[in-house]
């Protein structure tokens, strides 16, 4: 192989501690799904009750809301690597003891329920860390393609994930699911470990900046000062994303219903809309780099939160698995086009100081309208039975979001760096 050839692919690759924090999330992944598919299951089976399996759901939802914020002031006042190394050996832990208490012979849902919220804690503690931590392996002019690759990642997991969590359930049974689901968070710790580049101390950026903040109301006080007085774009983001959430599942939500009954579809090929919008996600995290070095990424999101809303729309007139599955693809790779924009812009406007904080805050209002549009969703078509006004008004809302950012701090250059620049 010629010098020039190793140089080239070199340069392509993003560094050995970028890669292991890379297989790491994606290997912890997996194991969220596994418990995410076995745990619901394992309810269901027990009690045969749809209600007591929906309390699973809302149990691994509800940390998200509760944690977030002290899981971004833990994000800025530890070293990072660390974060996620304890963060994966808690949910190894957590997945071994609920394994040996199924291993036992016990049926207690209490205790499943237990299991659920606990392992659900770890991921609002330990996202935070692992957002703030990218920018600190990767150069600056990567970071469209770092945050890319993550997304990739994570989306092959939602694409794959349940199946293989369902061939695990099938094969071994629950607890030689969960044991999996064990080794799996035990091998993205040692992964973590295996990173020698540590990331970056909390304060190495403080000298200019005044004192830390040892309180955690004051440290979620800053983070919110931060976005709404010194970083405006990132304001009017989070509310973006809170009003496009609010739209999408309406109809997200709703997707199973809508497809077998509106659309008499089978479960076979529900699962083909649904692999679709995996593959989709997956294509729309390759044209991230392209987009990246383009437009600024305030940019990019309203242009996909405008582009998806219309996508939405046209569901409305389509009747076939195949029209239906490529529309949906396209608006998940929107979707995913415009994560890795709003990563990106985060990465390079925050400081390194409250990069932890700010992913928090920002994430928590961003998703808080999920579970609101999540049942209001239901609710609506129960009293109006018109799945077809339900998605007429959740992708009018999308286009109106987005047509509205473009006369926010959102729309300006903010994020964006020069190919240009060295």
């Amino acid at each position: 192989m010629s010098t020039d050839v190793r140089a080239a692919r070199a340069g392509r690759r993003l560094g050995a501690p970028y890669e292991l924090l890379l297989f790491a999330f994606v290997v912890s992944g997996l194991g969220n799904w596994i418990y995410r598919l076995a745990l619901p299951l394992m309810v269901f089976e027990l009690t045969g009750s749809a209600l007591n399996t929906a309390v699973v759901y809302a149990l691994e939802y509800a940390p998200l809301l509760l944690l977030s914020l002290p899981g971004g002031v833990i994000a800025d006042r530890f070293e990072r690597r660390r974060i996620l190394v304890v963060g994966d050996l808690a949910a190894t832990v957590l997945a071994g003891i609920l394994a040996l208490i199924v291993t036992s012979g016990s049926s207690s849902v209490l205790l499943v329920y237990l299991a659920a919220f606990l392992l659900a804690c770890v991921e609002p503690l330990y996202y935070p860390a692992f957002q703030g931590m990218v920018p600190d392996l990767v150069r600056d002019k990567d970071l469209e393609r770092a945050n890319s690759w993550m997304q990739m990642g994570d989306n092959v997991m939602s694409l794959a994930g349940p199946a293989v969590a369902g061939v695990l359930i099938a094969a071994v049974g629950y607890e030689g699911a969960i044991w999996a689901d064990a080794g799996t968070f035990a091998v993205s710790a040692l992964a973590m470990v295996a990173i020698r580049t540590r990331s970056k101390a909390p304060g190495t950026d403080q000298a200019a900046a005044g004192p830390v903040r040892r309180d955690l109301i004051g440290e979620v006080k800053d983070s919110l000062v931060h976005i709404s007085r010194e970083n405006r774009p990132l304001l009017s983001g989070a509310v973006l994303f809170f009003l496009a959430n609010l739209g999408t599942w309406l109809v997200q939500a709703n997707l199973v219903y809508y497809l077998s009954d509106y659309q008499s579809m089978s479960p076979a090929l529900i699962g083909v809309v649904f692999a679709a919008q995996g593959a989709g996600a997956v294509l729309g995290a390759a044209v991230c780099p392209w987009l990246g070095r383009r437009f600024a990424p305030g940019r990019v999101v309203i242009a996909g939160t405008v582009l998806a809303g219309a996508g939405i729309v046209l569901l409305i007139p389509l009747r076939d698995v195949v029209g239906i599955s490529v529309l949906w693809a396209l608006i998940y790779g929107i979707g995913t086009v415009n994560m890795v924009s709003w990563f990106v812009l985060r990465q390079r406007t925050v400081p390194a100081r409250m990069l932890g904080r700010v992913v928090a805050t920002t994430r928590m209002i961003a998703f808080m309208s999920i579970p609101v549009a999540s049942v209001l969703g239901g609710v609506l078509e129960q009293h109006w039975h018109n799945m077809y006004l339900i998605i007429a008004i959740a992708g009018g809302l999308r286009l109106l979001v987005g047509l509205g950012a473009l006369l926010s701090p959102l729309n300006s250059a903010a994020g964006w760096r020069n190919p240009a620049d060295s």
